[in-house]
């Protein structure tokens, strides 16, 4: 209660009108006093003057019949409450919600318990009250465990936990709750290492005097000890929260609340669960009749469960099975059934019949009143129908309006479409007409160029006998050197002729490569070999080049430097790559002792280019092989 009444003690002083001054102090009197509470209810009803006045009553009252388990008191005052603190004082109303929150949950009605903190969350996660979102989650949290559908219950309190771990300014009480209710649903749920875990962290956030306040946590961590049958260390913890609880309940001037007739019922019934395991009959006996007192005054349904079920295992050991049964069946009936409370309390008589007087009185009123207000009715019948005319008129008028321009639209956007296809066209038709014209130009100048050095060096050859061996084996050399390059200028001029490559015509101009490479070393074995599903596959004329003439250094460094008798190539899928692997039965090299030349390197690069990667694998004798993983994005 000392906890309610500092945030009830906030609230109200956030009114600052002279009639709100005047109402206020008077219920904090009734808040405070012990014994003259309804006294000074009654004066602070008679000076309500206004409907904040009225709502700042009723919420008071719905607090004070919270914590003193009156609930069907505080369920009906936290209704008007509701009602009148909806369009005004959102602080006030967030903390009715939460009260209806608790008293369902001490009733068992968790679905209107759970529904209370799913309004409560809205107005809050509206209004950016980020504080009380994490409140009403930890609401939810301990709802989901009374109704021991524990996982949800982690759930929540999870999310109330890792709000306020974030928050720099976090109160430390605030993580306590939340770790408390992630703690008891993971230790129904038979997750006891868990359960601990959260448990003691509790002591990282509330340390010195403070833990005195968290006599709960010193008692379910005995409670878990206790499921662990470690039954003396669970008795030392849960006499220590007994201890605490009577310091506290010292301080607080001997008030007991509900909080403190729960708690007690609680220590009560794992004390008396730890002597009967201990075979300890006669203590088990006088710590249940103890726990099954403060249980009542708890008017918790939650706790009422639990009493009738450790007792009724009691009885059941012991052989006592008339008790044991009868324990039984009050458990059967809390746990499935919707919890019958008596709610034939004088003041909510009154209220009620103050409401049918309220009613009666209106009757009357309207009776005199009905004549004209169905004159009236048949008027606004009339408009309402010559409006919905005149609407449906509109609407049928707005949607051919829309109808023809949404036809405009699709009209205008498909020749959008057609232009920028035509365009498109045009483009490719130019740039191929330009690599038309490069590729003749090349062909014509260039490659007769080049036949032309050819001839002109195989005359001189011819034409004189050439004794001096170095100039006879240069000539040879530019005679080689130029029918290569016209070999390179055709490939070149075939990639530009071509807009997009496939694999089949890379395996055939490279077996084209092959074949003049064949006639200089006839016995070499070659193979080609390419997936199904990548004989179609299209590369840009850029992307399908550098592929060509990496596959094509390839197979030159095995024909000239490894003496390779065989030499394979395979294209296939890898995953959403295509991997292309060249390998030769040559006389390999040692990479460590071999320095990389223009022909590693300009592979290297020719890949990395079209975003590839390859890895050049080889040693003395045994061969290389050469991997290219190329990206599909096809």
């Amino acid at each position: 209660m000392k906890k309610f009444l500092f945030s009830f003690l906030f609230i109200i002083s956030c009114f600052h009108n002279s009639s709100a001054q005047e109402i206020q102090k008077i219920l904090i009197k009734a808040f405070q006093s012990a014994d003259s509470s309804d006294y000074y209810f009654k004066v602070a009803k008679k000076s309500i003057k206004n409907q904040a006045d009225e709502a700042q009553y009723y919420f008071a009252k719905n607090a004070r019949c919270c914590d003193f388990n009156q609930l069907d008191s505080s369920i009906v005052y936290g209704e008007k409450a509701i009602k009148l603190l909806k369009n005004g004082d959102l602080p006030s109303l967030l903390t009715v919600y939460n009260n209806m929150s608790k008293v369902y949950r001490k009733q068992g009605q968790y679905d209107k318990a759970i529904q209370y903190s799913l309004d409560g969350i809205k107005i809050a996660e509206k209004t950016g009250n980020e504080n009380w979102v994490a409140f009403y989650n930890v609401n939810l949290s301990l709802n989901y465990h009374d109704f021991e559908s524990f996982k949800k219950g982690i759930y929540y309190g999870k999310k109330a936990l890792n709000f306020w771990l974030k928050k720099k300014d976090t109160k430390p009480a605030y993580i306590y709750t939340a770790l408390n209710a992630i703690a008891i649903n993971y230790d129904d749920w038979n997750k006891p290492d868990s359960a601990l875990y959260y448990h003691k962290k509790v002591f990282k956030y509330i340390k010195g005097k403070d833990t005195l306040t968290i006599s709960s946590t010193y008692n379910n961590i005995g409670n878990t000890l206790l499921k662990q049958k470690k039954y003396k260390e669970a008795e030392r913890w849960i006499k220590s929260a007994l201890k605490i609880s009577d310091i506290n309940f010292q301080q607080n001037g001997g008030i007991k609340d509900s909080d403190y007739y729960y708690d007690q019922a609680t220590y009560y019934i794992n004390l008396a669960r730890i002597a009967y395991e201990l075979d300890d009959y006669k203590k088990a006996e006088a710590y249940f009749a103890k726990a099954e007192g403060n249980a009542k005054k708890s008017m918790n349904a939650e706790k009422l469960r639990d009493f009738y079920m450790a007792r009724s295992i009691f009885n059941k050991k012991r052989n006592n099975l008339e008790k044991a049964v009868q324990d039984q069946e009050d458990y059967i009936k809390l746990r499935d059934s919707v919890f019958d409370v008596e709610r034939a309390q004088k003041f909510s008589e009154l209220e009620a019949k103050y409401q049918n007087e309220k009613k009666q009185k209106q009757i009357l009123k309207s009776k005199a009143q009905l004549a004209e207000r169905n004159l009236e009715i048949k008027k606004k019948n009339t408009q309402i129908i010559i409006t919905l005319i005149i609407g449906l008129g509109l609407l049928i008028i707005i949607f051919l309006i829309y109808r023809q321009q949404k036809l405009k639209n699709k009209q205008q956007e498909q020749e959008f479409k057609l232009k920028s296809a035509i365009a498109k066209i045009e483009t490719q038709n130019k740039l191929q007409e330009q690599r038309l014209q490069i590729s003749r130009d090349l062909h014509d100048n260039i490659g007769s160029q080049l036949t032309f050095i050819i001839s002109s060096v195989d005359n001189i050859k011819y034409a004189f006998e050439l004794k001096n061996s170095k100039l006879d084996n240069k000539l040879s050399s530019i005679s080689s050197f130029a029918k290569s390059t016209i070999f390179e200028l055709r490939d070149t001029i075939w990639a530009m002729n071509h807009s997009e490559i496939t694999f089949e015509d890379l395996q055939t101009r490279i077996h084209n490569f092959v074949e003049k490479a064949k006639e200089a070393k006839h016995d070499i074995e070659f193979d080609f070999i390419i997936d199904d599903n990548l004989k179609n596959l299209k590369f840009t004329s850029i992307e399908g080049m550098n592929i060509y003439r990496t596959i094509q250094e390839a197979i030159n460094n095995s024909i000239k430097y490894a003496d390779a008798k065989k030499i394979s190539i395979q294209a296939k899928r890898l995953n959403n790559s295509i991997e292309i692997t060249i390998t030769d039965d040559g006389k390999g090299f040692d990479k460590a002792n071999v320095e990389e030349g223009f022909g590693l390197k300009n592979m290297q690069k020719r890949i990395e280019e079209i975003g590839g990667k390859i890895s050049i694998n080889s040693k003395e004798s045994d061969g290389t092989k050469i991997n290219i993983i190329l990206p599909d994005q096809r």
